[in-house]
């Protein structure tokens, strides 16, 4: 079991657009001549080899999903359908008073140590998949990250949401592991030497 933060990212740092737009960062799925549909209701991507093996077995290994309650809002928690039918923990110390139903079981608690204890159990030997740029941040603050996997598009941004801008460093990584593809290059770097919580240590 693997905690792991994955996001398509421009060159910049950026994630999405001021307005949580992803503009162009999201070309790529729908760029290229294999189609790939991961869920009933998700729309069909077009990408080219090898994004699509290397997306689909991202979908495949995710046994729960962390997100924080920005992107739960902005998705409307997928309507319960992820993409992979696994369950969804959201970050946020205002649960909704109602949630999408008839799809995933969703769990809302306030911590991010409490988010990953729940989503390593009912992920059992699948991956932890943290998605968004403040979950992801709160994972690597805390110690609790072990991959971070990057979809590095061709593009500047500007200006934007970032992603590990702002988090408690020096965090070391390993060497990446490249995926060349078209419009993207995928990286995934272990996490080293992580910062962590002070209200973890001893």
């Amino acid at each position: 079991m693997t905690v792991i933060s994955a996001m398509a990212m421009s060159l910049d740092g950026f994630v999405a657009l001021p307005d949580d737009d992803p503009g162009p960062i999201f070309d790529f799925y729908d760029a290229g001549d294999v189609e790939l549909s991961v869920a009933d209701g998700w729309p069909t991507f077009h990408m080219f080899e090898p994004s699509a093996s290397y997306f689909l077995g991202q979908v495949r290994r995710t046994g729960c999903h962390v997100v924080g309650r920005r992107l739960y809002d902005l998705t409307t928690g997928w309507d319960g359908h992820p993409g992979n039918e696994a369950p969804i923990v959201v970050l946020t110390h205002t649960p909704p008073d109602d949630h999408p139903r008839g799809g995933v079981d969703y769990h809302f608690v306030s911590g991010i140590h409490e988010a990953i204890t729940i989503a390593t159990a009912l992920a059992a030997e699948l991956d932890v998949a943290v998605a968004g740029a403040t979950a992801g941040r709160a994972a690597l603050d805390a110690g609790l990250l072990d991959v971070i996997d990057v979809a590095l598009v061709p593009v500047i941004l500007g200006d934007g949401i970032p992603w590990f801008a702002g988090s408690k460093g020096p965090v070391g990584l390993s060497d990446p592991i490249v995926t060349q593809s078209r419009g993207v290059v995928h990286l995934r770097y272990e996490v080293l030497r992580r910062a962590i919580d002070p209200g973890r240590q001893a």
